[in-house]
């Protein structure tokens, strides 16, 4: 693998290429080039078990000499796992799918799961329009206290505890949810439901085999070489 050298942020008036600044999660801001990309990191950033998130990270050779591939993302995780992901719209899925068996392949040699995601998993049932409120409240002002308490209720119900009775117990507002959930002091579900009969969780119990679980964010599982 070879490191990527490719520039991203450019003006493109076919494209939705930007920056995406998350100083709550990390401080490189993360680069993307198509509206299905953002849309793809503001999912991916309220997954519990993340830790850093690579635009276009390197680039890997391929078997024709005059062929390479370079991802959209480099996700890594808790307990230093890693997954590489490509956004791609559904339509064009099938005729990649030779490049895909060989970079599943290639990535597989290397420890790496590889995972297609595309545009009914990313943005289905308004999902990517709710990951974007969240992330609107990132940088909402909060008291400590408040936080502090509100992580130790979810953290007491290991089977999740309905929005409701956290917004009443702990006498939250709604924009205070959304904080909690957009800098993960807890989590919602995969499906990221929010009404006041939807359940939020702990984000502070270890996920095991992360990487793997990754796809369960996005109802996919990693691509498989041949099949």
């Amino acid at each position: 693998m070879d490191e990527s050298v490719r520039q991203v942020v450019t003006r493109s008036p076919k494209r939705t290429v930007g920056l995406i600044n998350c100083s709550w999660f990390q401080q490189r801001p993360i680069e993307h080039e198509s509206r299905l990309e953002k849309h793809f990191v503001h999912r991916a950033l309220l997954y519990p078990a993340l830790t850093a998130l690579q635009h276009q990270p390197f680039r890997l050779q391929l078997k024709d000499p005059r062929q390479s591939y370079t991802p959209d993302f480099l996700l890594t995780f808790q307990g230093a796992q890693f997954a590489v992901i490509e956004v791609k719209r559904s339509e064009r899925i099938k005729a990649l799918k030779p490049r895909f068996d060989e970079i599943a392949a290639i990535l597989g040699e290397q420890g790496l799961l590889f995972y297609v995601v595309h545009q009914g998993q990313i943005e289905g049932e308004q999902r990517a329009q709710r990951a974007l409120l969240l992330r609107r409240y990132a940088m909402l002002a909060m008291p400590a206290d408040l936080i502090k308490s509100s992580i130790a209720f979810v953290d007491e119900k290991p089977g999740g505890v309905r929005i409701g009775t956290l917004l009443n117990k702990q006498k939250l507002s709604l924009p205070q949810l959304y904080h909690l959930l957009a800098r993960r002091y807890i989590s919602a579900s995969p499906r990221l439901l929010l009404s006041e009969d939807d359940k939020v969780y702990s984000a502070n119990k270890e996920i095991t085999n992360a990487a793997n679980q990754f796809g369960t964010w996005f109802g996919c599982a990693p691509w498989r070489a041949n099949t």
